[in-house]
């Protein structure tokens, strides 16, 4: 008695491989091209980084004077348009101010930094030594932070 065998031809298993393996490369090609899975936007934030390298808060006659040295290690100018100084442990903000000084050097360019400065009136200081955090920001929303001691 003869069997009869039921499969798909040669040819069309081969022409079904070639379309998956074509239908393969053109998906490994798409996600490492950056056309599958890559985020395009033309949104400014996403390449705005600033990172605050130093600080310190200095008694002055008349309050206190706030430093905070900015660098921009992003790829496009960064403007700092809010500085603060914040209590570490209860989040609230001791003072701050939306024109830093100097006015000039609000806007850093890539790769840069500068120091900006705010002066505080208090007529109740935190105690000497609590931990602050200084705040910058930019007009884009990114902001860094920079831990230190009140005076």
């Amino acid at each position: 008695m003869a069997r009869s065998r039921r499969s798909i031809s040669d040819i069309v298993a081969v022409v079904m491989l070639i379309i998956i393996a074509i239908a393969a490369a053109v998906l490994i090609y798409a996600w490492l091209s950056g056309l599958v899975g890559g985020v395009h936007t033309s949104n400014a934030g996403l390449y705005t980084k600033i990172e605050v390298v130093g600080g310190n808060i200095t008694s002055s006659t008349g309050g206190y004077t706030v430093y905070a040295t900015v660098e921009n290690v992003g790829g496009t100018a960064a403007t700092i348009n809010y500085m603060a100084v914040e209590n570490v442990t209860t989040s609230s903000v001791i003072c701050s101010t939306s024109s830093p000084s100097p006015s000039s050097s609000t806007t850093i360019p890539p790769g840069k930094s500068v120091t900006l400065y705010f002066t505080c009136s208090l007529s109740t200081p935190p105690a000497s030594g609590t931990a602050v955090e200084i705040v910058a920001s930019t007009s884009d929303g990114v902001t860094a932070t920079y831990t230190t001691t009140w005076p």
